[in-house]
């Protein structure tokens, strides 16, 4: 699309000739005719989005302390859709609420609202069951499987947007993130640019900061400027669509989803050293010094018990014990856990650059 200050060009331009002519007939200056050059901006058309609009869905999910209203994208028309994990669940060690990867109100009664295109105002309302999280890439899985009056049926299908494996932004770009608004009745489109891209250690695309923080749009389809499906907006962070785990579109690809997996935190056995290897693949959260993608990421653990004891991590970096979001402990290396229920931990490591990534050990002894 091409715009043109051509009216904003003459009216400088004749303002410059009308003032040489008045210093000219004072005696100070000759006149002097000038031209006037148009500026022109040029931009990508803008796609037709109104199709997206269809596979964009409200989300609304009820705790006993929580009420949010986020945002999803179907992803296949059996009413499979895509989202954050912070949209349906506890996905980070500061969240209230409880330990990292409680699913709120049990992860069974998430409320769906499916539109039937970007101009509609009377969504139907689903009843959704999450199937799948990764804590440590924010996204999660809802399979839809009712509606208030009874079970879905094996023939009903919804319009959705498959995701590409091999999609990814391009710095400096810009893009539309598709969702919804807990106060306008239908669904809305935020115009967004890349302002940056994060690398993980494997050379992976980590994710793309864009220049909108929007919450409720947590969960929204990204769109490119040609209207592919490109990424999951995450408040101010796109994830690629290139990095939902091939294990979830395998299983998608088998069959209907029946069990439940969440990833992303683990359950530390006493005595034994748990492993992980840390390739940077964290979320960039604006103004969050703790959680900056390109300083460190977080790794979660929980306890197997209500037991006392020590947390030993290396190499000696970060960790804190929580309860509920509520700091415990904290230290370098080494930390004292009390006997409390609920208790989990987590330990921050700097984002590697090395190719051959770090290596986490993290060991819970009880206390004799």
């Amino acid at each position: 699309m091409v715009f043109r200050s051509s009216a904003w060009a003459r009216g400088l331009s004749t303002f410059s000739i009308v003032s040489a002519a008045g210093a000219g007939l004072l005696g100070c200056v000759p006149a002097v005719t000038h031209t006037h050059t148009t500026i022109t901006f040029a931009s990508p058309e803008q796609p037709d989005l109104t199709s997206r609009g269809a596979a964009a869905v409200r989300l609304r999910v009820q705790d006993a302390s929580v009420s949010l209203t986020r945002s999803g994208v179907m992803i296949d028309p059996r009413g499979y859709l895509l989202t954050t994990f912070s949209a349906v669940g506890v996905g980070a060690a500061r969240a209230r609420g409880g330990r990292p990867g409680t699913l709120f109100g049990g992860g069974d009664e998430v409320r769906v609202e499916v539109f039937e295109g970007p101009y509609s105002s009377t969504p139907v309302e689903h009843v959704g069951r999450v199937v799948r999280g990764d804590l440590r890439l924010n996204l999660a899985l809802v399979r839809i499987t009712g509606t208030p009056d009874g079970p879905l049926t094996d023939d009903v299908r919804f319009a959705a947007v498959e995701p590409p494996t091999d999609a990814t932004l391009a710095w400096g770009g810009f893009g539309w993130a598709i969702g919804a608004s807990p106060t306008i009745p239908t669904l809305t489109a935020f115009h967004a640019n890349t302002t940056a891209g994060i690398q993980n250690s494997e050379g992976q695309v980590a994710g793309f900061l864009v220049n909108v923080v929007e919450p409720t749009l947590d969960g929204a389809g990204y769109y490119d400027a040609r209207g592919a499906l490109v990424g999951v907006y995450m408040n101010g962070f796109v994830r690629p669509t290139s990095r939902i785990p091939t294990a979830w579109r395998e299983a998608l690809a088998a069959g209907h989803i029946e069990d439940r997996v969440i990833d992303g935190i683990t359950t530390l056995e006493p005595g034994r050293w748990a492993e992980a290897r840390p390739i940077g693949d964290a979320v960039f959260v604006p103004g969050d010094d703790e959680t900056r993608a390109d300083v460190v990421e977080e790794y979660l653990f929980a306890l197997p018990a209500t037991a006392a004891g020590t947390i030993e991590v290396e190499p000696p970096v970060s960790v804190t014990a929580y309860q509920r979001g509520r700091v415990l402990q904290s230290g370098n290396g080494e930390i004292y856990v009390p006997a409390e229920p609920d208790v989990y931990v987590a330990v921050r490591m700097p984002r590697p650059t090395d190719p051959r990534g770090l290596r986490l050990r993290v060991r819970f002894t009880a206390e004799q």
